[in-house]
């Protein structure tokens, strides 16, 4: 799609244009912009497109012969965010006028499949659905739908600063989370890259235990941001993963699109860490 004003589109090395039909381009807005018409635009976009793949993965683990009626609901939602994401495109960024009523369509669409994520949540947990989805992914899932609703709540009052300590530990928790499910998505031969998931997971586990003990989250030192550093290690290794993946050079059972699904996540980390205060 065309750019749009106040925006930078980014892939895997920066503000080019994507080189594989798995990657998506990532839209967001210029470093310096703050004007929360553009970040709505560019939040609910994003948004949307990640409760769309997580309908999709939803639908790939759900074997119609033990899930046929829960992978049909998600293959509706799937259906569901694939038309938002061309209204948002079709319509373009939001007036002013028209900021809170946007917030509010996107956030409308997406509590219905949070209530899907709960009931499914509990299902998988007591036993009742028999899916390939981990309970502990649900719940990921779900973390992340109730983050874009508080997100965009937050931008249809015209406000598009982000909070460093909230940045930190919800991104901190979903990037612990990646590569817990990465480790045991690898073939079990790919021992070396199993053991840097790992790492990968205890180090985002103690800076959440930073932020939720009386220090708080690490701080910038001496101009230097540790957990800048961390994610941006994160991204790289996310960047070379997905690009494994995609060659068939790292063995493993994860799909492509999930790959690059965890790299825009860890580029949408990376640059609200950036902006936040």
């Amino acid at each position: 799609m065309a750019p749009t004003t106040g925006t930078v589109q980014y892939d895997r090395n920066g503000i080019v244009a994507p080189e594989s039909s798995y990657e998506k381009i990532v839209i967001l807005p210029t470093p310096d912009q703050t004007d929360p018409c553009i970040h709505a635009w560019s939040d609910a976009r994003f948004a949307a497109d990640i409760m769309m793949e997580h309908a999709l993965f939803f639908v790939l683990l759900m074997p119609p012969e033990t899930c046929a009626i829960e992978r049909q609901q998600a293959s509706r939602f799937h259906s569901t965010f694939a038309d938002l994401i061309k209204k948002i495109d079709a319509n373009g960024v939001p007036t002013t006028s028209s900021l809170k009523s946007f917030c509010q369509t996107v956030i409308d669409t997406i509590k219905p499949f949070i209530d899907y994520k709960q009931k499914m949540l509990a299902a998988q947990t007591s036993g009742a659905l028999r899916s390939l989805v981990w309970p502990l992914f649900f719940e990921h899932t779900l973390d992340e739908a109730n983050r874009w609703t508080s997100r965009l709540t937050q931008l249809a009052g015209a406000q598009s600063e982000y909070e460093r300590s909230e940045v930190i530990k919800f991104w901190a928790e979903i990037s612990d989370e990646h590569a817990r499910f990465e480790a045991h998505l690898l073939d079990p031969d790919e021992t070396a890259l199993m053991d840097r998931c790992t790492q990968n997971s205890k180090g985002f586990q103690a800076i959440l235990a930073l932020c939720n003990g009386p220090v708080g989250c690490p701080a910038p030192v001496s101009g230097s941001d540790p957990v800048l550093v961390a994610a941006q290690a994160l991204l790289s290794f996310e960047v070379a993963a997905s690009r494994g993946i995609e060659d068939a050079t790292i063995k493993s059972i994860i799909d492509p699109r999930l790959a690059d699904h965890i790299r825009r996540e860890t580029l949408k980390f990376v640059d609200e860490l950036k902006r936040a205060v």
